[in-house]
């Protein structure tokens, strides 16, 4: 290994020989879970050497040789480090400066471990297991499958060939280029040449697969679309596919560069870890991320299929086309992605309020992380490969988007997208680095985005923006916001650059973009009310005094305009995480949401149920504010309950029937009797006649399977099971599995977590059981017990993963408010190496440390409030 150049802490390959080509059979065995492999890499000697080092793991090598003008050079001895995951050939004698030939034979395990060339398992009609190969290579897995040069700057071709059974499908990268025949029972597929490209983005998949297909129309060379899945699944592609040429024109059209391949594949795998990888032009899924069915799927599925195909298309350009230099710049990947699929989907379906769902989804993500001291910057330095799978976070994807979508407004997306458009054609087939992408920007539109930027995606943190008034003045000043309101001088030394957003915008505030550039500023108090951070495009909090919030809230209760559906959202957002800092009370917050009565819309209602019901879980300790909690929501909820019921007419709108759901779920969550009782009367009809399964709307359905768990007992718990065993898709499973959490009996909870490492429930699967469990406050500790217990099945499950495990660490403590937990995590994990999760594990200690600051500060308080009004 070496050291990189301006980096002497990046752990990586010496750059004495660099690879241009790649020729690679992959000859698989699906029954034995083996495969065989040949790889020719065509390289560059730079300086003679004896040696030659690449990345392997897992990989049994055969034999090594290179070849030069004729003369073939074996290699002496071939020595493995395990630890950095490298192979090092050694040659008699030196070999000279030039191009060479670099072959190696070697054998590989096609695991289960949802990484490098993996396998994944299915029930056919028939109910016989069924196996398929398929690859996972990011972030450093591509090692698994082929010895190679695998870091993202060492860009190659590649010439891949599967050697497969002639019954089954192969695909790969790029379109077949021809099948020859082997042996009488199979086929070597040819595939053609790629363009240049990390080896992070190879990809290929094995197995029995159909697919629906279709075609764009307004590009001048036609891209073939297709969907591939398991055998009787392809009709829940048909939504992937149809708004699959929609995207890419899009995306053509806004980067001005056409889609640089013949064709574009997506494959729902039934094993995965991730939500999606953008191979280039082999996109993989999970099957709940691509596949839909208008008739049986929740409708979030719709949304979260439309999200993950625009991310993953958007990564076609911005991440393959163009590529990170190194793992630091991991956010210019996925923070762009998640920006321009945003835009996208909001292009395609401007009915579905896309940008406040963005705000109160991606932006609380990245901002609640944000507010840790355990995060980190957005570009962070990553030394170590076993570094780069814990900062595919919030901070990367959810922060990152949030300072694109604000540097976006600052400058209007216009300019930033003409900016996009300089740095893709700039730097197509390259590496680039987020210096390129401010330079580009910066020629653009004449300002120094870099002066603007730097503190945003170089430093830790956001900043809260103090408002006060006095004396006819607003003054508004920045710190550093931390969830734990312990902020040290040390901590406030950032200034940032600050889109305030005041509107309406004062007299006194001169400069059109209203960046505050310094600590703080003045202005006049207006007349009526008036919001910072209008529509909710700046990455900080507002900490309004209560005069100001009085104000807004009225506008809010009269409608008026001057508060848009952004505003409210983050209204809610703000006061809320505010209150859990402990910059303002708590009360407060709930005072604020008094406003909201009238308050009709899907976004705002379910961030407004997030986190009240993030009061009531985080507080349940307490019986008397947990019931009064309980009491305050049902009031809260009631006339929505009445309005929207249980049924869904034919052709309500999107959002309304997303509505319901959060209504209903909120109600029965609360333990609201109306609810609760509509629930059990639906439930026992839906488990008695499979002929009225319509009873219980599939958006709805997981809705009900709570309320049941959380008001039944055994019976109600084998239904649901049995359902679950007997759901045909992976998305009716899920609904499932997110409701068994929901049982309330402690031997009940003992039963799901048995199930949750049966066989009945896929690895990856195992968060959506975790996630019910822990909004559930009689399972969160006994769950951390049950993690502990299992601790070494769960470290060999996902060792590989990119960040399952740190997952199992942090969700069952996430909403727990017991500080003598932070001593039972620190001396549990005390003698284990956790260098592959450690910044979740910082996470999980200090959102501990956050809600047992926040019970102990407000529970006199909030118990005197709830009382004063009565719940």
């Amino acid at each position: 290994m070496c050291n990189k150049p301006g980096n002497p802490n990046r752990v990586v390959l010496p750059t004495n020989v660099t690879p241009s080509h790649y020729t690679l059979t992959i000859t698989p065995n699906l029954k034995e879970y083996t495969f065989r492999g040949y790889v020719e890499i065509n390289v560059t000697i730079h300086e003679a050497t004896k040696t030659i080092q690449i990345n392997t793991k897992e990989l049994t090598l055969l034999w090594g040789r290179v070849e030069i003008d004729g003369n073939t050079h074996e290699a002496v001895e071939t020595t493995f480090d395990e630890h950095r995951e490298t192979t090092t050939f050694t040659f008699e004698s030196e070999l000279p400066k030039g191009p060479a030939l670099l072959a190696i034979y070697y054998d590989g395990i096609l695991n289960d471990k949802m990484a490098g060339f993996y396998r994944s398992t299915y029930k056919d009609a028939e109910g016989n297991t069924k196996v398929m190969g398929v690859t996972q290579f990011e972030a450093t897995e591509a090692r698994r499958a082929f010895p190679c040069w695998d870091e993202p700057s060492a860009k190659a071709t590649f010439s891949i060939k599967l050697v497969v059974p002639f019954e089954l499908e192969a695909l790969s990268n790029m379109p077949i280029e021809q099948i020859t025949q082997v042996e009488p029972e199979e086929k070597t597929v040819h595939f053609a040449l790629t363009p240049v490209m990390s080896t992070y983005l190879v990809a290929w998949a094995v197995g029995d697969f159909e697919y629906v297909e279709s075609t764009t129309t307004k590009l001048e060379t036609p891209i073939t679309c297709r969907v591939y899945t398991l055998p009787g699944l392809k009709e829940q592609g048909r939504f992937a596919v149809e708004i699959t040429p929609k995207i890419l024109e899009y995306f053509t059209e806004i980067f001005g560069i056409a889609y640089p391949l013949p064709k574009l594949d997506q494959i729902a795998v039934p094993d995965f870890d991730m939500g999606a990888m953008e191979n280039w032009g082999l996109v993989t899924y999970r099957t709940v991320a691509l596949l839909f069915d208008e008739k049986t799927s929740d409708l979030r599925f719709k949304e979260q299929v439309a999200s993950t195909v625009a991310h993953e298309l958007a990564h076609q350009w911005f991440g393959n086309l163009v590529t990170m230099e190194w793992w630091d710049h991991l956010w210019l990947n996925e923070g762009f992605a998640t920006w321009v699929g945003t835009l996208a989907v909001d292009h395609l379906f401007p009915e579905w309020d896309t940008w406040p769902k963005f705000i109160v989804d991606d932006m609380q993500r990245g901002i609640g992380l944000d507010s840790l001291r355990s995060s980190h910057p957005i570009e962070v330095p990553v030394n170590d490969p076993h570094e780069i799978h814990q900062i595919f976070d919030s901070i990367s994807y959810s922060k990152g988007a949030s300072v694109i979508r604000m540097l976006s407004n600052w400058l209007t997306v216009d300019v930033f997208l003409a900016g996009i458009r300089r740095y893709l054609k700039k730097h197509t087939y390259k590496n680039a680095t987020t210096n390129d992408l401010w330079a580009a920007l910066s020629e653009e539109s004449k300002i120094d985005v870099g002066e603007f930027m730097n503190t945003w995606t170089r430093i830790i943190g956001l900043p809260v923006l103090n408002v006060t008034e006095a004396d006819g003045v607003v003054s508004v000043e920045q710190h550093r916001y931390l969830s734990t309101n312990d902020v040290k001088p040390e901590d406030d030394e950032t200034i940032w650059w600050v889109p305030l957003g005041v509107h309406p915008k004062p007299a006194s505030i001169t400069d059109p973009n209203q960046t505050l550039k310094t600590r703080s500023l003045q202005f006049e108090v207006p007349e009526g009310p008036y919001l910072f951070n209008k529509d909710y495009s700046g990455v900080f909090r507002t900490n309004y005094p209560p005069s100001a919030i009085s104000r807004i809230g009225k506008a809010i209760l009269e409608g008026s305009d001057l508060v848009s559906l952004s505003d409210r959202a983050g209204l809610v957002a703000d006061i809320s995480s505010l209150s859990k800092s402990g910059h303002t009370a708590t009360k407060n917050f709930l005072d604020l949401v008094q406003y909201y009565k009238n308050e009709e819309t899907f976004v705002v209602w379910e961030l407004l149920a997030q986190r009240v019901g993030e009061v009531t879980a985080v507080f349940a300790d307490n019986e008397r504010i947990h019931q009064g909690m309980l009491h305050f929501q049902r009031n809260l909820i009631d006339d929505m309950v009445k309005k929207l019921g249980w049924e869904f007419p034919e052709g309500e709108d999107y959002l309304t029937s997303r509505l319901r759901n959060v209504i209903l779920r909120t109600a029965g969550r609360a333990g609201h009797e109306g609810t609760v009782a509509e629930a059990k009367r639906r439930f026992a009809i839906f488990v008695s006649d499979p002929h009225q399964d319509s009873i219980l709307h599939p958006s709805i359905r997981q809705t009900a399977f709570e309320i049941v768990l959380r008001n039944g007992g055994e019976e109600e718990l084998r239904q649901v099971t049995k359902y679950l065993s007997s759901a045909p898709k992976q998305d009716q499973q899920v609904v499932a599995l997110l409701a068994l959490g929901h049982v309330q009996q402690p031997e009940l909870v003992a039963q799901v977590h048995t199930l949750a490492l049966s066989e009945s429930v896929r690895p990856q699967d195992i968060l959506y059981v975790l996630n019910g469990l822990a909004s559930n406050p009689k399972a969160r500790v006994p769950t951390w017990e049950f993690v502990k217990s299992h601790w070494t099945l769960f470290t060999d499950r996902y060792k590989s993963s990119m960040s399952l495990l740190g997952m199992c660490v942090k969700f069952p403590l996430s909403q727990v408010s017991d500080a003598g937990l932070v001593k039972d995590v620190t001396e549990f994990f005390a003698d284990k190496d956790t260098k592959d999760f450690q910044r979740a594990l910082d996470q999980a200690i200090e959102g501990l440390n956050v809600n047992a600051s926040w019970v102990a500060r407000e529970q006199e308080s909030l118990s005197e409030w709830l009382s004063a009004h009565k719940y």
